[in-house]
């Protein structure tokens, strides 16, 4: 992230993170748990279009270069908003190989760079659904994590209360978003209180050094999601978030959700 868009996401902290802390009541668990100088992969469940923000204000010691689906840099003002901010166009899923933005991502983390994930991807965004679902992940935050040999912080926002916004027409969004969740209009998910967890940064230890293939992503994505479940559910606490008991992400169960 150059100096330019730390100004702009400075910016967006001083002015627009106070206000929305105050209007949402934003709990924040977990600040400490994010290294002040080296690379990780944030992974957070993904619901509304403030999860980014309340992210962002969250993890105050660090920017967050974020990985955003490509198709919402074709939105009137996305894009330059998307590049003033640091964010990087990031296609999902990611399966075993490479795709746009992926070499982005090798490179903030090889620099020592927080990189931002939803491996919800656009589904829960576009399609909300229920509440307390947290859906499939993709598996390039995997990937990246595995390639850099850097930790992945699991984070979770809890929208406590919500509403929803009056519904744009899919005929006026279908031209830049294609998503079968929108044939009928789109109507986004906004926060009337919310609380952010942040974890405990997870090693992979013995994992890197295994070859990259389905079954170690779907491995890692499977064990990343039930901790990002259990944050999301203030379960396990003492694993996951303040790192009171130990945990071995190569061995350990993480246990049922």
């Amino acid at each position: 992230m150059d100096a330019n868009q730390m100004l702009f996401y400075e910016t967006l902290r001083f002015f627009i993170g106070p206000m929305m802390k105050l209007r949402l009541r934003l709990k924040i668990d977990g600040q400490k748990n994010v290294p002040d100088n080296t690379g990780a992969v944030i992974v957070c469940n993904h619901r509304s279009t403030l999860d980014p923000m309340i992210l962002a204000y969250s993890v105050r010691n660090r920017y967050i270069n974020f990985g955003a689906e490509p198709w919402s840099w074709k939105i009137p003002g996305y894009a330059q908003l998307h590049e003033w901010a640091g964010a990087f166009p990031l296609t999902l899923p990611g399966g075993t190989g490479s795709n746009d933005g992926f070499d982005r991502g090798i490179e903030l983390l090889g620099d020592n760079e927080i990189v931002g994930i939803f491996p919800e991807g656009d589904d829960t965004i576009l399609d909300p659904g229920k509440s307390d679902k947290i859906r499939g992940f993709d598996t390039e935050f995997a990937k990246l994590a595995l390639e850099v040999r850097v930790p992945v912080i699991p984070c979770s926002v809890i929208g406590i209360s919500e509403r929803r916004l009056p519904t744009v027409p899919g005929p006026l969004i279908d031209k830049f978003i294609k998503h079968s969740g929108i044939g009928s209009g789109y109507s986004p998910v906004i926060y009337k209180r919310a609380r952010c967890r942040i974890g405990v940064p997870l090693d992979f230890g013995d994992l890197y050094d295994r070859p990259v293939n389905k079954a170690l992503l779907d491995l890692v994505v499977s064990k990343i999601r039930q901790i990002v479940i259990k944050l999301y559910n203030g379960e396990d606490l003492d694993r996951f978030l303040t790192g009171e008991t130990p945990f071995d992400f190569a061995y350990e169960r993480v246990g049922k959700s």
